[in-house]
């Protein structure tokens, strides 16, 4: 099948391997068709030309809100620091941190270009979650492969954790906003999520 950009952005996207108290065992051959169904739906409407780029965005703001772990990924993100800040903190937090995931990624996908996409195959990763393997074809280069660990909790089957090429890309975002937290603490990472929030 084809998928553009939005596929590509999404490999770059914010999600972890956590603990879900409740969740059952993710069947590989569902985490596929999930996967391939968000696909496609993403392509439709990136493709569709009578969306503006506002109502793209607007789309592709609620597909990743809908389909990523986005409060559980937020938490991840924060690492420890998440236990010391106080309930008024955490509130806005995650407020800040969707909005500022989301705007960003949907704000990237209006130039939609397509490439090939396809899944590999779907295993069973760990005890509860199944991973998804990708290929996605490049103008020049080989194909950048991704794995996408999906899990399936009490609101059903949602990303928890994107490795590309091996990597986690939530690790990287904890890295960064443990730096802030570190020089500024939570207040500080708070102005920078609303700075870059305000700004998209």
């Amino acid at each position: 099948m084809k998928i553009g950009k939005f596929v590509a952005i999404l490999l770059i996207c914010y999600a972890t391997s956590f603990s879900t108290a409740g969740a059952s065992t993710t069947s590989p051959q569902e985490a596929s068709k999930f996967l391939d169904t968000l696909a496609s739906y993403a392509l439709n409407v990136l493709r569709s030309s009578d969306l503006s780029f506002e109502a793209r965005e607007a789309e592709v703001r609620g597909l990743l809100a809908e389909n990523f772990d986005l409060p559980s990924i937020g938490r991840f993100v924060l690492g420890k620091s998440w236990r010391g800040a106080s309930d008024e903190q955490k509130k806005e937090y995650q407020l800040l941190f969707g909005q500022f995931l989301t705007q960003i990624y949907a704000k990237r996908l209006g130039g939609y270009a397509g490439e090939a996409f396809k899944i590999v195959k779907a295993n069973a990763y760990g005890k509860k979650d199944a991973l998804v393997l990708t290929e996605i074809a490049r103008p020049s280069g080989p194909p950048l492969k991704a794995g996408w660990r999906v899990r399936n909790s009490s609101g059903g089957l949602k990303i928890i954790d994107v490795m590309v090429e091996g990597v986690s890309m939530a690790a990287t975002q904890r890295s960064e906003f443990g730096s802030v937290v570190k020089s500024h603490g939570v207040d500080g990472l708070l102005e920078m999520l609303r700075l870059k929030v305000d700004k998209y």
